[in-house]
């Protein structure tokens, strides 16, 4: 019987979420993030979402951060007729694995991106390591640095000399 269940939750894992499943502040960040990436010169063909493996939204007083992990594979359209649902995936399309950082107002204006998009190959922790620092600076955009307080941060204060 684990055996069943075991496998359930490896098929329902490999799904990822189905773009329906997106809030809307999540939608409106892989908006963002599809512009952003078919902006980029290199660029000369649609891609196209196949998946979205992780979505999360975190609110904060300058507005709502969003955090997406998808992929994406090359179509048959050119850049420019990205946005045309019509456009079919190449079987043997490049594929990207992206991690994109949004951070919008209340207005769904957007005050910090970061997209990336590599070639699908095994990660390297450096690179990682560099998105999530990019990460972290687009998810504080905007916000009050002193608003924030860290444990131990006023503990070292020296004291007034007499």
């Amino acid at each position: 019987m684990w055996q069943l269940l075991l496998l359930l939750a490896l098929g329902l894992g490999a799904m990822g979420l189905d773009r329906a499943e997106l809030t809307e502040a999540q939608h409106r960040g892989l908006q963002v993030a599809l512009e952003e990436f078919h902006k980029h010169p290199p660029v000369q063909w649609t891609f196209q979402v196949t998946s979205v493996d992780s979505a999360m939204d975190m609110l904060f007083p300058a507005g709502q951060f969003v955090k997406l992990e998808f992929k994406l594979q090359q179509t048959s359209c050119r850049k420019k007729d990205w946005r045309k649902a019509d456009c079919k995936v190449k079987p043997n399309g490049r594929k990207r694995k992206c991690l994109a950082c949004i951070k919008l107002d209340s207005k769904d204006q957007v005050l910090g991106r970061m997209v990336h998009c590599p070639m699908q190959t095994p990660a390297q922790r450096e690179l990682e390591e560099a998105q999530a620092t990019q990460c972290s600076r687009v998810e504080h955009a905007g916000e009050d640095p002193h608003s924030y307080y860290l444990p131990g941060q006023f503990a070292f204060i020296k004291a007034l000399s007499p």
